[in-house]
């Protein structure tokens, strides 16, 4: 790997740098240095100069005029790579088709390089936007000085800038090297977004040609000069540890290189390394391996004792006494473990030389990869490199990087030797970071007019993970005295981010009660949810704004032509949710059978996002953030049995397939010039409540236990 610039470049101030750029290279480069340059592990790289200068940095223009623009985080279908370099190029004024993008690697200088939370366009709006205003400031700037004019009669179009007056024109790169000498100005002027011409309108995925035509750009696609291939078994049994293995006799197996055991590393499981000559003779041994485990304490815990104690736990916190009069309604609503289930196994190859740890990997959270390989292996930061790679797959999974860990220490051990550790599919089943279970056990009081007076939720989840539950959001923000009571499972159970953490089955459980309130009540749902938001206070739960979330669900209900009457198997049910600051309405239209079998027929969605980057993304988020979200609750969940997942593969993890989709489904935005909000997550927790409240319209059945595949829908 190329050593662009050494670490005494960390000494120089950024004029004295963009003066180095113009000098070393030609050309103007807005940003700072990377100590590595691109990685030959893929083709893509920046635009090189007439001396092959290529730092790396948010925007690079060469005289050229080829303009190269880092996407600094990670993509995973997201439409990151596209959306943030789109807001750069919007602020530069150039035409995106002449923009080269490139995947940045980690480095603190591109700030929050962490793709969770749906933060990624929120925290990098502003960021990005002074970036593409000062290299457009300096470039005005180099253009006033050259032709001896007023900045104030120049302006730019189509990655030029142009006289007014004169009409005289010069491209970005005719001024690059005139520019990079110009002192970047201290708070450079930002459009007005009424005169935004590329944010908000539909641009294609930069990598959509690669994707079809199979070019590299995931993890699983990197490939090295002398690279080996490993696997890694844990214990089945979450927590177990090796006791001995038959890494002997597995050395013996066609294609092997090495086999040994792993422990006593900070922040790496105990398992079994096997290097071999090709990944289809790694798992190939794989299957040879004889390992004695020790199963240790979590192998008592099972999804039926949970439940167990989930009953118990939930009886210790009781709701208050209702006031006289009120009618109680209660119910008990239960959501699953739930695995990631990413296309792409979790991956990483690193290539341990000269004292530095180089990493290619697909993560979501890189920083946390370096970290983790930092501490495990006794390495000082600036010698963990991490390349990131495209993502097949993630919505949390590969934010916990021990993959990362897992590859560097097998590297480690064969130092000089790059090695690309793949997991098998049944690894990333039985060894994920899972959606955590969870009850709601719920119990409200009804008055005579049918308004909420009481709710009371006894909530119980695995202990350890996210999703912790308050009366801090919608419906409890509008009911005097409301309560969240929060308990816990014994830990044991691997528990981690999955999309819309915490939402994802906390914003099914209230919604399908609010409308078990609804009917209750002996009211239309809508007139019932309207009410309860009229009631919110702006600005409290969360940042909650009832007026955003009413324009939302009435539009919705709308469009969707709610409160039509319907034959009995046909039903229509709505849910909202506030996710990553986002407001969303959901409507989904079902059919039932008497037999019992759903088709969902149509899903109908109104969103406010704020700003809207790139409206195809955007549109392609919702859409799949409902689609993900009705596969997981019409299909999926995680058992466990002696401390282990019984689940291994999609044969019995079933996924969502086309015969299932609903062959209508519509995404409309709210249209703002506010910042842009959390978008990747926010479609997914309605979605669910949506469907299972048109369920019960459609066959007066409730679902209240997840996967709705396990129950029944039969209505006569």
């Amino acid at each position: 790997m190329k050593r662009l610039l050494e670490s005494s470049s960390a000494g120089l101030d950024r004029r004295a740098f963009i003066k180095v750029g113009a000098l070393a290279g030609g050309g103007l480069l807005v940003g700072t240095y990377l100590r590595f340059g691109p990685s030959s592990a893929f083709a893509e790289s920046l635009p090189a100069t007439a001396d092959a200068f290529t730092p790396n940095a948010f925007i690079s223009i060469a005289p050229s005029g080829a303009i190269s623009i880092i996407a600094p985080n990670s993509e995973m279908g997201q439409g990151i790579k596209t959306s943030l370099p789109m807001i750069v190029a919007e602020e530069l004024d150039v035409p995106f088709e002449q923009v080269t993008i490139v995947q940045g690697d980690l480095n603190p200088a591109y700030g929050r390089q962490m793709s969770v939370g749906s933060q990624s366009t929120p925290s990098n709006y502003a960021p990005l936007r002074r970036a593409g205003a000062t290299a457009r400031a300096m470039l005005v700037s180099a253009a006033a000085q050259t032709w001896g004019v007023p900045e104030s009669e120049c302006a730019t179009e189509k990655g030029a800038v142009v006289h007014l007056t004169s009409k005289r024109r010069a491209t970005y790169g005719d001024l690059a090297v005139k520019a990079a000498t110009v002192p970047p100005p201290a708070d450079a002027p930002l459009k007005d977004p009424k005169d935004f011409k590329l944010i908000g309108t539909r641009v294609p995925g930069v990598d959509n040609k690669k994707i079809v035509t199979g070019a590299p750009l995931f993890g699983i696609d990197v490939k090295l000069l002398g690279m080996l291939y490993a696997t890694y078994t844990k214990c089945p049994t979450f927590g177990g540890k090796v006791v001995s293995a038959n890494v002997d006799e597995v050395k013996k197996r066609p294609g092997v290189r090495d086999a040994f055991v792993l422990d006593g590393i900070e922040g790496l499981t105990p398992g079994v390394a096997i290097v071999a000559d090709s990944t289809w003779n790694a798992f190939s041994a794989a299957e040879s391996l004889k390992v004695q485990w020790d199963a240790g304490p979590v192998s008592s815990q099972s999804s039926a004792e949970m439940a167990r104690q989930a009953e118990q736990l939930a009886k210790s916190t009781p709701p208050a006494p209702l006031p006289a009069g009120a009618k109680v309604v209660e119910a008990t609503y239960h959501y699953p473990f739930l695995a990631h289930a990413t296309l792409e196994p979790q991956n990483c190859t690193a290539l341990f030389r000269n004292g530095v740890m180089e990493m290619w990997t697909p993560t979501q959270i890189p920083a946390s990869g370096q970290g983790l390989v930092t501490r495990g292996l006794g390495l000082q930061p600036k010698d963990v490199v991490v390349h990131i790679t495209r993502l097949g797959g993630g919505f949390g999974r590969r934010g916990s990087n021990e993959f990362s860990i897992e590859a560097a220490a097998i590297a480690k051990k064969l130092e000089g030797t790059p090695v690309k550790l793949m997991w098998r599919r049944e690894d990333d089943f039985g060894h994920d970071n899972y959606r955590s279970n969870g009850w709601h056990y719920f119990s409200a009081g009804l008055d005579n007019s049918g308004k909420v007076v009481t709710l009371h939720d006894a909530f119980v989840k695995m202990q350890g993970g996210p999703g912790d539950m308050s009366a801090g959001g919608f419906p409890f923000i509008v009911i005097p005295g409301s309560q969240v009571k929060s308990s816990k499972l014994p830990p044991g159970i691997p528990t981690g981010y999955w999309r819309a953490p915490g939402d994802n089955g906390n914003v099914w459980a209230t919604q399908c009660f609010v409308d078990e309130l609804a009917h209750a009540a002996g009211r239309d749902p809508l007139a019932f949810t309207l009410d309860l938001i009229a009631a919110a206070p702006a600005g409290t739960g969360r940042g909650f704004d009832p007026a955003k979330m009413t324009t939302v669900l009435k539009l919705a209900t709308e469009k969707a032509g709610w409160g039509k009457a319907r034959p009995r198997g046909e039903g229509q049910g709505f849910a909202i949710t506030h996710t990553n600051n986002a407001y969303v309405a959901i409507v989904a239209d079902v059919t039932v059978s008497r037999e019992g079998e759903l088709a969902i027929k149509k899903l109908t969605a109104v969103v406010d996002a704020g700003t809207i980057v790139n409206l195809s993304a955007a549109e392609n988020q919702v859409q799949g953030a409902m689609l993900d979200g009705i596969s997981a609750a019409w299909f999926q969940k995680i058992t466990i049995a002696n401390g282990a997942a019984a689940q291994t593969n999609f044969h019995d993890y079933r996924m969502l397939r086309m015969n299932h989709a609903p062959p209508v489904v519509e995404v409309q935005f709210i249209k703002s010039s506010a910042p842009p909000t959390g978008l990747g997550e926010p479609g997914l927790p309605a979605a669910a409540p949506a469907v299972c409240n048109a369920i019960f319209a459609a066959t007066g059945v409730r679902v209240r236990t997840l996967p709705i595949i396990d129950g029944s829908l039969k209505w006569s």
